[in-house]
């Protein structure tokens, strides 16, 4: 676990190493999962093993945005707390993501393995599981690949 020394003009940020064993690239600023979570799958779970979170995932096995490109079967940085500067946004039609409300700030996962999106479950406010990741920025997505800042909590 990498932890950023406490200063007076920079946010505190914490990264672990994980291991892709996704099968491709994982790209900065997806967000991955750890092996072994929903669905389980048959394999030796480290502890560090991780693949792109998908929309069949619950956010309680998030390990992280990608901090760097990894290879596949290649170790790498995942930021678990602080500012991130960028998180993949799923590719919707003209959807506005913004920091305005409780309900919306919050993000979950989206439509493409590795990205987040706003939308809301119909559940109750005390009993989402996927408040780990909020949005700090007014992004636009519009179809293709969008990045929004976010503070991320997911230790």
């Amino acid at each position: 676990m990498i932890i950023q020394p406490i200063n007076r003009t920079d946010a505190e940020k914490v990264f672990i190493q994980i291991h892709n064993v996704h099968g491709a690239t994982v790209t900065a600023g997806q967000v991955t999962r750890f092996v072994g979570g929903t669905p389980a799958e048959i394999v030796n779970a480290d502890g560090i093993q991780v693949v792109l979170i998908n929309a069949d995932d619950e956010m309680v096995t998030c390990a992280g945005v990608a901090a760097n490109d990894i290879a596949d079967n290649d170790f790498g940085l995942s930021q678990v707390y602080g500012i991130v500067n960028s998180v993949l946004l799923s590719a919707e039609a003209d959807k506005t993501v913004a920091p305005v409300t409780l309900g919306v700030s919050f993000l979950r996962v989206g439509a493409e393995d590795g990205s987040m999106t706003s939308v809301i479950a119909a559940e109750a406010l005390s009993t989402m599981a996927f408040n780990n990741i909020l949005v700090l920025n007014t992004t636009n997505i519009s179809g293709g690949k969008n990045y929004a800042k976010a503070f991320i909590r997911a230790l």
